[in-house]
């Protein structure tokens, strides 16, 4: 049997027939062969990680650096961490910034239980919350819960707790009652928590810590965490930690910090360069760029993931633009893909994850992924921010991030506390110049021929029924006519294709302004676009109703609109994060907010 990851399986595919299969068009034919060359080049900025003191130079409690030591396998401090330990614990507030995967987490866990460790008379849980952590996701609260569970191991009166969308309130409720001394949360949740749950309070908070602030502003959470701010006590000591320092995020220092130290540790060779373009990766990151065709996006994935799977076997993060995309690539891959992959005698889960799934599913997947040493897990941005997956050997953004920072964040999976790690981005020709972009922030590539993943479907060529001395591309032919009629044969997975299909041009037409003329939309040729998602109708008809689907369907027309009048687009919010919900629309380059739940 196939093999797939916990939650909901992938459809039977063959248990209903929708339609009799019809060949489409040939997949080389126009696919726009010649393609440009990435050539700009900048110096790249990295961090030092480790520094040279282990935790016994900070004179924490024994018991703390045994716990560091074998729970958390940590023996030296990384530089973030040698750097803000010290500020935190001589009661200063911080305001940190450092790039993702460097330990943050740790700078300010351990001195918080070393310092309500050591309170006499000894704290007791139904003291209540004396140490409060915003962070921007549920799966960010749950890593964070687990760590600051470990380091209170050894000091058992100390009471960890988390509060997030899409638990039960009602077991939320009777935690707090019961008692709960450092509490990890989303804005959301702990808004709602602070208007109907009387035992909860924030009066007696002495440390609380903003964490991932350049996403909680992203999002629109800063009045939200203005408000929890105002409800805390003023006599506390505050530190908040972002990967970019933008004006946003100093607002929000401005509005919680008071005379902050500020740790940032951030350096560049280039003494010319201004700071406020230089974004920091893993210093052991190796990053990738191919540019491919619309045609060929599908089975160019599908080659990269065939040759990792049987050669080496990996655990990858694959990103995609939207909920719709996520679950349509899941459905094909553990139907198709894993199916041909066994008949290799290699069996691959794959995983998939975004913020409309029930929270148990999440957690549950969450859950596994961390814990086995291979797989693939789809992905919406809802993964980019904090995770500690370990062991992650690649990460593919197989669409563009609507910025560098959301670039960064989404390679920061893989590569961390100084291992080694490798980063893939699929482009389209109409988007060759994002790679100049991200080399303004000093972020480099090496490119990859797209018919390096296409040579790879040869190791499948029996699996697919090539005859003879099939080529590669006799083999991403086959490929690619075993999806098809995998869509055509089944009604569900039609819709789920058209779905997805209409969830990449409303996420492409939501590309912040300052980007749309390196991600043009007028350049996107869409029916290639609708060839990777398997579908053989007119981009025109697929923008017909589609039943029981999770978004509204998209505002566009493909007709030529009169000169003057330009088009009007619905979209939705892509980056869902931890809310769960469908966004609300808005017209095309509104200024409208959307609400966020957690």
């Amino acid at each position: 049997m196939m093999q797939h990851a916990p939650g909901k399986e992938p459809k039977d595919f063959h248990a209903h027939k929708s339609k009799e299969y019809v060949p489409s068009s040939s997949l080389f034919t126009g696919s726009g062969m010649t393609l440009p060359l990435i050539v700009k080049k900048q110096k790249s900025i990295s961090e030092p990680l480790f520094s040279a003191k282990t935790f016994d130079f900070f004179d924490l409690h024994p018991h703390l650096v045994a716990c560091l030591k074998s729970r958390l396998e940590a023996e030296k401090a990384t530089k973030v961490q040698e750097q803000t330990i010290p500020v935190l614990l001589d009661g200063h507030d911080a305001l940190v910034k450092s790039c993702t995967g460097s330990g943050k987490t740790l700078a300010y866990a351990i001195p918080i239980v070393q310092k309500l460790q050591d309170m006499q008379p000894k704290i007791k849980r139904s003291d209540g919350v004396y140490a409060l952590i915003i962070v921007p996701t549920r799966e960010l609260a749950l890593q964070c819960f687990e760590i600051i569970s470990k380091l209170t191991k050894s000091f058992t009166w100390i009471v960890p707790g988390y509060l997030i969308g899409g638990e039960k309130k009602k077991s939320e409720k009777a935690r707090l009652r019961k008692g709960v001394n450092i509490l990890i949360c989303t804005p959301g949740r702990l808004l709602d928590h602070l208007d109907h749950t009387a035992c909860l309070s924030l009066e007696k908070i002495m440390f609380l810590v903003i964490d991932e602030a350049d996403k909680l502003y992203e999002e629109g959470f800063e009045n939200s965490v203005a408000k929890i701010v105002q409800k805390c006590c003023k006599n506390r000591q505050s530190v908040l930690l972002s990967a970019t320092l933008s004006q946003g995020v100093e607002e929000m220092a401005g509005m919680s910090l008071h005379k902050p130290v500020h740790v940032g540790t951030v350096t560049s060779n280039d003494e010319d360069a201004d700071e406020s373009q230089e974004l920091a990766v893993p210093k052991h990151l190796k990053q990738f760029l191919a540019v491919v065709p619309a045609k060929l996006r599908l089975v160019s994935l599908s080659g990269f993931i065939i040759d990792n799977c049987l050669k080496f076997g990996f655990k990858g993060l694959i990103f995609m633009c939207s909920q719709n995309s996520v679950d349509f690539h899941y459905s094909l891959f553990g139907g198709v893909l894993a199916a041909i992959l066994e008949q290799k005698q290699h069996k691959c889960k794959f995983y998939r994850l975004h913020g409309n799934m029930k929270q148990e599913e999440r957690t549950e997947i969450f859950t596994a992924f961390r814990s086995n040493k291979e797989g693939i897990l789809l992905c919406t941005d809802v993964a980019a921010r904090g995770l500690d997956l370990p062991s992650v050997d690649w990460i593919v953004q197989y669409s563009a991030p609507s910025s560098a920072e959301i670039y960064v964040h989404r390679i920061g999976r893989t590569a961390r506390i100084g291992k080694k790690g490798n980063s893939l981005m699929f482009l389209l020709p109409s988007e060759s110049k994002f790679s100049n972009l991200l080399a303004d922030h000093k972020i480099n590539f090496e490119q990859i021929p797209y018919n390096q993943f296409l040579q790879s479907l040869l190791l499948i060529s029996d699996a697919l029924d090539v005859k003879g001395k099939g080529t590669m591309e006799d083999c991403a032919t086959a490929l690619q006519t075993r999806y098809e009629k995998e869509i055509y044969e089944e009604k569900e997975l039609h819709q789920s294709a058209k779905a997805a299909f209409n969830s990449y041009v409303q996420s492409y037409a939501s590309y912040p302004k300052n980007i749309r003329h390196i991600l043009p939309f007028k350049s996107l040729h869409l029916g290639h676009i609708a060839k990777c998602y398997c579908l053989r109708e007119s981009p025109s008809t697929l923008n017909e109703a589609l039943p029981n689907q999770r978004h509204s369907r998209p505002n566009f027309s493909f007709k030529k609109k009169p000169e003057g009048r330009p088009m009007k687009r619905k979209f939705q919010n892509i980056s869902e994060y931890d809310s769960g919900l469908s966004a609300l629309g808005s017209d095309f380059g509104g200024k409208n907010k959307k609400r966020k739940k957690h």
